[in-house]
């Protein structure tokens, strides 16, 4: 190797020329095209290597070299600041390799992170996977959803959707059950999630269950929405206490079904009294336990209320005519008081308000007859009821039937009617007539009362205001008739009866 300064041989392994002194420069043979490029550029090389490299700087390098060949050591010089320039652009080829290189890995590793903790693409690859029917699959994707989401209401009813299509109806309603308790939900999906639990619990009938979930639930607005599925205890009309009047007593509930009750105080159930109207409350002490069942065979709990009714009974109504059998027309009549309002029944059932008002003496009917009175103060305390009945048959051959006849034949013979059927010119249908009562007339006699009523051809049976008297024991027919002053009279139809 030569040196670079004095051009002597130098001995292998030496950092030093023996000749001048100089430091050996281990720097590359060039080819002789590559040296004379170098040379023609190494000023401009100089000020792009360096940026500051000016002419003072090379002046410098000659002078510290002083009378050695002052141009080869500027050349060598140069060789030194070119192959610096060479291994600074090397490694600058090597940093931006490796900056690429680091980028792109990072890029990659972003790409494979998105892909393991972004909840978008779990949920997205969940809805491909189900869109093949493949829901094990995509239940697995939302698992990890929910971890990266925190439970998210929206995952939690997807994946609640797969479980259900899947057959997995309880794991389902337990995902849901959990999303609520956890008390993160608004409103809207709070509604959403009950909404779907009881639509499964629905569909397997699982009532109870419906119920049980919606008495944990802390929010009114929501029971109420769904208040169907249960049963609350039944509400009273009146509070529990003393009263000095009659009690209606209304019960209601809160949805479809039916209230069953008990007036003495033991438990109801469902072979107890089912509660259809106001219940009735007078004079006395009552204690009256009530439990509703909804149309889902939901129970609720017995409520109970006491009620004391604190009145006085009116007197019971004095019936001046005994029981017993009758064969001549009579009037029963009734002994009225101030203490209330006597009300009663011809059939055997018992009277109140809405009944018959005795307001005189009532003609003893043909045949059986059971008669009730009661009296009804004004508060609506009722009385003991007092019965009466009789058995009361006319000895006469003229029946209702016959005095019927007579009164049609007798209308027939007048041109009234145009066959014995009641048909007439007058009417588009006919007339029927029915027997009413047995009235005694002053002066007259008894007589059978007949009402006429028409029989539309449209089936409709309207009563006129014409009334007919029949002579019980010889058949005369007549119309019977008011005055002014409200006395009967009567107008013959036939002086004779055949």
């Amino acid at each position: 190797m030569k040196c670079y300064n004095c051009g002597c041989e130098m001995a292998e392994g030496h950092l030093y020329c023996e000749k001048c002194g100089a430091e050996i420069q281990m720097v590359p043979d060039f080819e002789p095209e590559i040296e004379n490029s170098i040379t023609e550029t190494l000023s401009t090389v100089a000020e792009e290597i360096e940026g500051t490299a000016s002419d003072k700087e090379i002046n410098n390098t000659q002078n510290d070299s002083g009378d050695k060949g002052s141009r080869e050591f500027q050349k060598n010089k140069l060789y030194e600041f070119f192959l610096k320039k060479e291994q600074r652009r090397g490694w600058l080829i090597i940093k931006l390799t490796s900056f690429a290189v680091v980028i792109l890995a990072a890029a990659f590793v972003t790409v494979s992170l998105y892909h393991r903790f972004s909840a978008t693409y779990q949920i997205g690859q969940a809805r491909e996977y189900a869109g093949r029917g493949e829901y094990e699959r995509a239940v697995t994707f939302l698992e990890q959803a929910r971890i990266l989401e925190g439970d998210a209401f929206e995952i939690v009813l997807l994946e609640a959707t797969y479980y259900y299509k899947m057959g997995e109806k309880q794991k389902a309603a337990d995902l849901l059950i959990k999303s609520i308790r956890n008390k993160h939900l608004t409103y809207e999906e709070e509604e959403r999630a009950y909404e779907n639990i009881i639509a499964i619990y629905d569909e397997e009938k699982r009532y109870e269950d419906i119920a049980s979930l919606l008495s944990a639930c802390g929010n009114e607005e929501i029971v109420n929405h769904f208040q169907k599925y249960m049963a609350f205890s039944p509400e009273f009309g009146y509070a529990s206490g003393d009263y000095d009047e009659v009690i209606l007593l209304t019960m209601s509930a809160n949805t479809a079904g039916k209230i069953y009750y008990t007036t003495d105080g033991s438990n109801p159930d469902e072979k107890s009294e089912v509660y259809t109207a106001p219940l009735f409350l007078e004079s006395g002490e009552y204690q009256i336990a009530a439990m509703f069942v909804n149309d889902y065979g939901i129970k609720s709990d017995i409520v109970r209320n006491w009620y004391m009714i604190n009145l006085t009974v009116p007197d019971a109504p004095e019936v001046f005519l005994a029981s017993g059998d009758y064969d001549i027309p009579t009037m029963i009549e009734v002994g009225t008081n101030e203490t209330g309002t006597v009300y009663y029944t011809t059939d055997g059932s018992d009277p109140g308000k809405d009944s018959l008002q005795y307001t005189g003496p009532v003609a003893m009917p043909l045949g059986k007859s059971n008669f009730k009175f009661v009296t009804i103060s004004p508060e609506g305390v009722s009385s003991e009821i007092v019965s009466r009945s009789f058995d009361f048959t006319l000895k006469t051959d003229v029946t209702v039937g016959k005095a019927i006849d007579n009164v049609v034949k007798a209308l027939y013979d007048r041109k009234v009617l145009t066959d014995l059927q009641g048909h007439s010119t007058e009417i588009k249908g006919k007339y029927v007539f029915q027997y009413d009562t047995i009235v005694e007339i002053a002066d007259l006699g008894y007589y059978y009362v007949l009402n006429e009523y028409i029989d539309g051809d449209n089936g409709v049976r309207t009563k006129t205001d014409r009334l007919y008297a029949v002579e019980v024991y010889t058949g005369a027919p007549n119309r019977l008739t008011y005055d002014e002053n409200g006395q009967m009279g009567l107008i013959s139809l036939r002086n004779q009866v055949n």
